[in-house]
């Protein structure tokens, strides 16, 4: 059985929820750890994985900022940013497959649909350990380590806002499809 295979037995409503309201979860415990251990205390900064993009000098300065124990501080409240990708890219391809279903699109190319928010994951994690790199790095930073990374996170963002387009297309799709049902 192969993976986007494991992806479709997983797809249920009860994995759906769990993988949400695991991703609500992390997302503000990892918010109050940050404020609170790294903000209040070294400064406020708006760190890499929020970002679009950025530079070698934005990364400066914000990690000039933090210094290096505001950066290993935010680093250790950022270990659950490993937690967060694999529950919002399990919770946007069970949804996705979910939808799917619902629809009874049961053809072959559809099931590839679930890649873009795996594939967004796994750009987050490769976007988390570049940024660590530099963290452990610091102040020797790297402008070419950051220059990927800066490209890696673009494309994570890219990936998330193509998998949300999927997601609502679709239950669009589903409205659709239930009201053309109750209008017969």
């Amino acid at each position: 059985m192969g993976f986007l295979e494991s992806i479709e037995r997983w797809s249920s409503l009860r994995n759906l929820m769990v993988m949400i309201v695991a991703s609500f979860v992390v997302v503000m415990v990892m918010a109050m750890l940050t404020q609170t251990w790294v903000y209040d205390v070294y400064g406020e900064v708006t760190m890499p994985d929020t970002r679009i993009t950025y530079s070698f000098t934005e990364i400066s300065d914000v990690f000039n900022t933090l210094g290096q124990a505001g950066l290993n501080v935010w680093a250790q409240a950022h270990l659950l940013d490993f937690i967060f990708p694999l529950t919002y890219m399990f919770a946007m391809a069970f949804g996705i497959n979910l939808e799917i279903s619902k629809l009874s699109l049961e053809k072959p190319k559809m099931k590839y649909l679930v890649l873009f928010p795996l594939l967004a994951g796994i750009a987050d994690y490769a976007e988390n350990i570049l940024v660590l790199t530099q963290i452990a790095a610091y102040p020797n930073l790297s402008e070419l380590v950051i220059a990927i990374a800066s490209a890696v996170t673009g494309l994570k963002w890219i990936l998330l806002l193509v998998g949300f387009v999927v997601i609502f297309a679709l239950l669009f799709a589903l409205a659709l499809s239930r009201l053309r049902a109750i209008s017969k």
